[in-house]
């Protein structure tokens, strides 16, 4: 069956099948993360996001998460800087 060989044949980037989290910035405005696990802490100046295995850490001010869903959040504002941290 058609279906059944292309269940085995799909080609995923290596970031989605490796649960690896992928950033997008667009200047210091946006801010798109995929592959995170949970919003931590939400405030208009930090917003802490789980990723696997560690903390993500975005400063700013005027931080208000655009939209998000199980797979994507994206947070907007002025971003001043993105850091890790071990989790």
């Amino acid at each position: 069956m058609l279906a059944d060989w292309l269940k085995g044949h799909q080609v995923l980037p290596e970031e989605l099948s490796a649960d690896i989290s992928v950033l997008y910035a667009l200047g210091q405005k946006e801010l798109k993360i995929q592959n995170y696990k949970k919003i931590l802490h939400y405030s208009p100046k930090e917003m802490v996001l789980l990723l696997k295995g560690q903390h993500l850490v975005v400063i700013g001010d005027h931080l208000d998460i655009d939209y998000f869903n199980e797979d994507e959040i994206c947070i907007r504002g002025h971003i001043v800087s993105i850091t890790y941290q071990s989790g």
